[in-house]
C-alpha cells in the first residue's frame, strides 16, 4: 500500500500528527469540498473517505477511496488551487487538521516536496490505468480492474488473501467501473463463482490475487469452468 504516511520517515509522520488540531467526522461528513480554497489539509488517522468529482453535467464521479495515513487536500493547499474533488467520510473518521501556511511549513522543514511529487504521480499513474482498463474490455474485467485497484490502495493481508474495506455501496463500485449496477452484480457473481473474491456487506475478500490480475487483463481466470 503506498499513502504519505508509507513514504515518509516515522518521525515526519509523528510531527504532522502532533501539529494537527484533533477532529472526529461522522460518516457522511463532507470534509472538503470541490471548489472551495484550500485553507486546510487533513492526516487521516481512522476512518476511510470517498473521493469524489462533479462533472461538467453535475453528475458526480466515484474517483477513489482513501483510508489511514494519506493525507486530503495536500496538493491545492501547495500550489494555491481551488480544491479538484470532494471529499467525504465514508464511515467515521479521525483526522488531524492543520491550517495550509502550518503545512507547508512542515513540507519545508522536513524536505518532502520529491515525496508529495512521488504521491501525485503514483495517484495520476493509477487512475490512468484504470481508465485504460475500463477502455473496450468486458463487465468482468472492468470490475476486476476496480477491485485490483482498491486492493492496492486499501487492500489488507490475511494470509494469502487481501481484505478490501468498502466503504461506498455497490452503485458507486459499479460507477467506477462505468457500469449498470446490475452488470456490476452479475460480474462481481461471476468473480465469487470462480473463487476469485468473496463478498461481504462492506468489504471484498480477494481470494486469490493473481487470479483477479488474470481477470483485469481480460484473460481466463479462476476455478469455475470456462469462466470469461
Amino acid at each position: 500500500m503506498v499513502n504519505f504516511r508509507s513514504l515518509v520517515p516515522p518521525e515526519a509522520w509523528r510531527d504532522l500528527v502532533d501539529r494537527g488540531r484533533r477532529r472526529t467526522f461522522p460518516r457522511g461528513t463532507l470534509l472538503l469540498r470541490q471548489g472551495e480554497s484550500p485553507d486546510s489539509v487533513i492526516a487521516l488517522l481512522e476512518g476511510q473517505v470517498r473521493v469524489t468529482q462533479l462533472n461538467e453535467c453535475g453528475d458526480e464521479l466515484v474517483l477513489m477511496l482513501r483510508g489511514p495515513g494519506e493525507v486530503l487536500g495536500e496538493m491545492g493547499a501547495l500550489v494555491g488551487r481551488p480544491r479538484s474533488a470532494n471529499v467525504t467520510a465514508a464511515q467515521r473518521c479521525v483526522g488531524m487538521v492543520l491550517p495550509t501556511h502550518a503545512f507547508r511549513h512542515y513540507v519545508d522543514r522536513h524536505k518532502l516536496q520529491a515525496v508529495i511529487y512521488q504521491l501525485t504521480v503514483e495517484r495520476l499513474n493509477s487512475h490512468e490505468r484504470l481508465r485504460v482498463a475500463l477502455l473496450h474490455t468486458s463487465p468482468v474485467a472492468r470490475i476486476a480492474s476496480v477491485v485490483s485497484l482498491l486492493a492496492e490502495e486499501l487492500g489488507r493481508p490475511e494470509g494469502d488473501t487481501v481484505v478490501v474495506g468498502l466503504g461506498m455501496a455497490r452503485a458507486e463500485l459499479a460507477a467506477m467501473a462505468s457500469m449498470k449496477r446490475s452488470s456490476a452484480a452479475m460480474a462481481l457473481g461471476c468473480l465469487q463463482a470462480a473463487g476469485v473474491l468473496s463478498l461481504a456487506r462492506r468489504h471484498l475478500i480477494v481470494t486469490d490475487p493473481g487470479q483477479l490480475a488474470a481477470a483485469a487483463r481480460g484473460e481466463a481466470y479462476g476455478q469455475a469452468s470456462g469462466a470469461m
